[in-house]
């Protein structure tokens, strides 16, 4: 078979590499995130003029799941922060007690951030409603309500804690990557300062809970399972 000029060039010319795909990706340059750091400024003084219909044929783009994700932690820190006091007045080491405090005031400098952030996008501070915040602190309720009082008690609460913990890290690592990739280096010092505060609290409760709460629980099923030989011998 005859091979043609249009066969030879595409034999002649590679595949691009993965590697070459992954350099078309590489970080944007100094120049560049400032022009997206404008952008984000730009629509987020054009959204304030806007009409509902004209928000529902916007396209949606990273600028804007920030600000979801801003609007969903909002919310959250805020429900948090009232549902802490619940958490304290049961606890009984007093080491898990001094921990949720100090939290609960760095829970309310998370609130002011949170606002500070908003401000420097132009946009008013708004709460949207978390299912997944709501769902993890219904949860902990219950279990506060089934051990509190318990010798798992104070393991229960950390167990609770540290869900909410996970999913704090969680969106904040997220909203970072947003901030970092659309050039907005104030809001993402601010929020890295709030991530750091929510990793330390995470570790200290592993700590604990590892270190003696966790051991203290189980001395309630060593006794048990005493109890259970005694009574069978």
């Amino acid at each position: 078979m005859a091979t043609t000029k249009t066969d030879m060039k595409s034999a002649a010319t590679p595949a691009r590499s993965t590697q070459a795909k992954t350099a078309d990706r590489a970080k944007p340059s100094p120049e560049s995130r400032q022009r997206r750091a404008q952008t984000v400024a730009s629509r987020a003084a054009t959204k304030q003029t806007k009409t509902a219909r004209d928000k529902q044929q916007d396209q949606m783009g990273l600028a804007d799941l920030l600000e979801h994700g801003l609007k969903d932690m909002y919310y959250a820190e805020r429900k948090i922060y009232r549902s802490l006091p619940k958490m304290i007045k049961a606890a009984e080491d007093p080491a898990l007690v001094e921990a949720l405090t100090a939290h609960r005031e760095e829970t309310q400098g998370h609130i002011e951030t949170l606002e500070a952030v908003f401000e420097l996008l132009g946009v008013r501070a708004k709460a949207e409603k978390c299912d997944a915040i709501d769902g993890i602190l219904t949860e902990a309720e219950t279990i506060l309500e089934d051990f509190g009082g318990t010798m798992a008690g104070d393991a229960a609460i950390i167990f609770s804690a540290g869900a909410v913990e996970h999913y704090e890290i969680a969106r904040y690592s997220a909203m970072i990557g947003f901030a970092d990739a659309l050039g907005l280096d104030e809001v993402h010092q601010k929020l890295q300062s709030t991530l750091d505060q929510e990793n330390a609290a995470q570790s200290k409760l592993s700590e604990m809970a590892e270190g003696s709460i966790n051991a203290a629980a189980s001395e309630y099923d060593e006794d048990t399972a005493d109890g259970a030989k005694k009574k069978a011998s």
